[in-house]
């Protein structure tokens, strides 16, 4: 019979995670309580002597993790089923690992340092989960507040991880009410007061800031392009490139004006691959050049698959591949670039890849790997990435714009070394028309404001298929397309040159807990041991 409750409560806990997530359900506030049924399990469970207890923990969280990664992720299987089916059985494994860490720590540590170290662990998890080679943040607490920017606005200080601080403080707070209440314990009023004070102060300074905050810098005016042209049955096979770029050149000419300073078209906008050396002689670069000719102040930014050609040895990256016939190595990239009025072109190689479909994970330390990438579903030993951004400037080296290339946009500190490096405003070109009419575009998308208020930039978003719009300084989004639907549309951004906080120091709460975890462990372990020494000495 308690294993019956247990389950239960496991699934309640997996399914009121999914309802708080944007586009899932939208209930952010269950966000508060979502964890307090598995943590109800993990003190019964801590309470047995069965030698089996902690395998139960991580069973009955593996669970709850399994659900909420089901129900917020399964889009996925529309790209990829193999693809969805790994990242839920994998992330869900490793949010039960971290859980699981948590219950041991406060076996041998003590309880009030144990649930401590459950927020310790989790964010150095997902402080790891933004930075390894299995990287998949898609699910990082603090991004379930991504369409409530009225409470958010504090992320300019501390990014998304200080919301999973958050989230995981009001939790452990609630539940020792629950706990107290239910034991009829005392002081059990003081653990909701305190969360009551916390949430009320960060809403209302939140709200305030939100209200009273105003545009910084000058005026940028942005035509983007949703040219809606099918990823699965056109873009790549079926329309000819040409009729491709004729459609967006068709689009973007009716905004452009005067006044225009920056034209988006989405991520792989040319479709077909081509060498690095050669992008001043394709079509699309000469019917863009005709464009600027008769408005010189526009810059245009568009995403393509390029290939870079290597004749020196010692100058291969990881994912290079060597010709079969004839001299020399090659790589793919997927890749942004800006033509503007100059006769350079300035080049960014998208560098957070989606795993499986454009990253074979570890490539650099097992290369043997490489041949995988065809079973991924990615280019032939996967794409390459530079590993840091570049920032495209203007003639007078003003106006930095951050071609951030889809699944970058997920990447906070990686955006803010955008910003670092001059980009005054954020530019997404995007294609998420893989995962049908489902949550996941809107999800995308809904990160996306969460970069706006972190940076403090307005931002552009161009997808080829989803929603395309604008995101002002506060997160607001205004002026967005619909789904499948071409349009072409125009807004006014301003350039803002001022640093946040969280772009100068990035995930410095991640790193804090990354420090400190290995420390937590390494004491449990100890005290563990020294327990087991006096219980067999005796």
């Amino acid at each position: 019979m308690i294993k019956v409750k247990f389950w239960l409560l496991s699934i309640l806990s997996g399914i009121i995670l999914s309802l708080a997530w944007p586009a899932i359900g939208d209930q952010t506030i269950l966000i508060f309580i979502a964890l307090i049924p598995l943590l109800f399990i993990e003190k019964q469970l801590a309470k047995h002597t069965s030698r089996w207890k902690s395998l139960w923990v991580f069973s009955y969280a593996y669970l709850s993790f399994f659900i909420f990664n089901l129900l917020t992720t399964w889009w996925i299987y529309y790209a990829s089923d193999w693809g969805m089916a790994m990242a839920v059985i994998c992330n869900s494994f490793f949010m039960a690992v971290v859980f699981w860490l948590f219950h041991l720590t406060k076996r041998w540590v003590g309880q009030k340092q144990g649930y401590w170290g459950l927020i310790i662990l989790w964010i150095a998890f997902e402080y790891l989960h933004l930075n390894w080679e299995l990287s998949w943040p898609w699910l990082t607490l603090g991004n379930v507040f991504a369409n409530d920017p009225e409470f958010v606005q504090w992320y300019e200080y501390t990014g998304a991880l200080g919301g999973t601080f958050l989230i995981l403080s009001i939790n452990l707070l609630l539940f020792q009410f629950v706990d107290r209440y239910l034991s009829d314990g005392e002081r059990k009023w003081q653990p909701l007061i305190y969360a009551l004070v916390i949430l009320l102060a960060v809403g209302i300074s939140s709200y305030t800031t939100y209200t009273s905050y105003e545009e910084k810098g000058e005026s940028f005016h942005v035509v983007v392009v949703q040219p809606n042209i099918d990823p699965y049955y056109e873009k790549f096979h079926g329309m000819a490139e040409s009729e491709q770029i004729d459609r967006m050149i068709e689009q973007s000419l009716e905004n452009i004006d005067e006044e225009t300073d920056l034209v988006l078209w989405p991520e792989t906008a040319f479709p077909t691959p081509c060498w690095e050396h050669e992008f001043e002689y394709l079509y699309g670069t000469e019917e863009i050049r005709k464009v600027i000719s008769h408005y010189p102040r526009v810059r245009l930014v568009t995403g393509l698959l390029s290939t870079r050609l290597y004749l020196d040895s010692t100058q291969l990256s990881p994912t290079s591949k060597k010709f079969r016939h004839g001299m020399g190595w090659f790589d793919n990239y997927n890749s942004a670039i800006e033509i503007d009025k100059s006769d350079s072109i300035e080049l960014h190689h998208k560098s957070k890849l989606v795993l499986g479909g454009e990253k074979v994970p570890f490539l650099k330390y097992f290369p043997f790997m490489k041949r995988l990438s065809i079973t991924l579903g990615g280019s032939t030993g996967g794409y390459g990435e530079d590993g840091s951004p570049t920032v495209f400037f203007n003639e007078d080296g003003k106006a930095g714009v951050a071609p951030i290339i889809c699944y970058e946009s997920v990447y906070g500190e990686y955006v803010t070394e955008y910003v670092r490096k001059g980009a005054e405003i954020l530019a997404i070109i995007t294609n998420d028309g893989w995962w049908e009419d489902t949550p996941g575009y809107k999800q995308h998308l809904a990160y996306a404001r969460l970069r706006a208020i972190e940076t403090r930039r307005g931002l552009g978003r161009s997808a080829n298929t989803g929603i395309s719009g604008f995101i002002n300084q506060k997160g607001d989004l205004f002026n967005t397309t619909e789904w499948w639907v071409q349009d072409s549309i125009k807004g006014e951004l301003h350039l803002n040159d001022e640093l946040t906080f969280y772009s100068r120091y990035g995930d410095y709460i991640g790193r804090t807990m990354g420090f400190l975890a290995p420390l937590l462990l390494l004491w449990a372990f100890v005290k563990s041991r020294n327990k087991t020494e006096q219980r067999l000495s005796i």
